[in-house]
């Protein structure tokens, strides 16, 4: 009786002892975000960009760290790699990029004035213009060449470099003309370019000239 109760009781040990494997087999995996970058080849505030874009899921630890599931940065990693196909013609889209909240507001609203039938979205920085022109696929960037964290020039080349993005026209702006500011960005590939403070017809004429060189691409 008492070697068959010690066999119970082995047996019990370990079914229990593969139940607890099993829970940690099953346990899903948590990255930093400088783990995602290095996984997705881009830098940490990309990540971040993603993970406020909501394109990215992640939880906040209580010290306000964000943790991405390893299963949905692999799937964000797939979608990520699958080709775009070619937007088809429609509605012309205008993502207007810089940090200055007051100057943003007018130039989206010299845009709608003028041209009621544009799409417009607005970025706040160079890492948000660089996820919402993934997301909105826009025809113009209007863009601020001067910006924290990564500027018009370097926000430019990253995207005259990627094939799917280097049809883009781009407008480049600034309120702090340097010494052939105007030379460097069309050098970075930028269409044009427009010293601040400037008149809003112009503006318009140049917004204007740029939607319908893509229209007739």
């Amino acid at each position: 009786m008492g070697e068959m109760g010690t066999d119970v009781i082995s047996v019990t040990f370990a079914t229990m002892g593969e139940h607890e494997r099993s829970a940690d087999r099953a346990a899903p995996r948590f990255l930093t975000t400088g783990q995602s970058a290095a996984a997705l080849g881009v830098s940490v505030n990309a990540v971040k960009a993603w993970i406020r874009a909501a394109r990215l899921p992640a939880l906040r630890t209580p010290g306000g760290h964000h943790r991405i599931p390893e299963r949905d940065l692999l799937a964000f990693k797939a979608r990520l790699a699958v080709p775009r196909r070619p937007r088809a013609r429609g509605v012309p889209r205008v993502l207007v990029v810089d940090d200055d909240a007051e100057l943003r507001a007018f130039l989206v609203d010299a845009i709608r004035a003028a041209f009621p039938r544009v799409a417009v979205r607005v970025a706040a920085d160079g890492y948000q213009a660089l996820v919402e022109v993934g997301a909105f696929r826009p025809d113009l960037l209007v863009l601020d060449l001067r910006m924290l964290l990564l500027d018009g020039f370097e926000v430019c080349r990253r995207l005259k470099a990627r094939p799917e993005t280097r049809s883009i026209h781009i407008l480049a702006v600034t309120a702090y003309p340097e010494e052939d500011a105007g030379g460097r960005i069309r050098a970075c590939g930028a269409d044009d370019f427009l010293a601040k403070p400037f008149g809003v017809t112009e503006f318009r004429a140049r917004v204007a000239a740029l939607l319908g060189a893509g229209r007739r691409r």
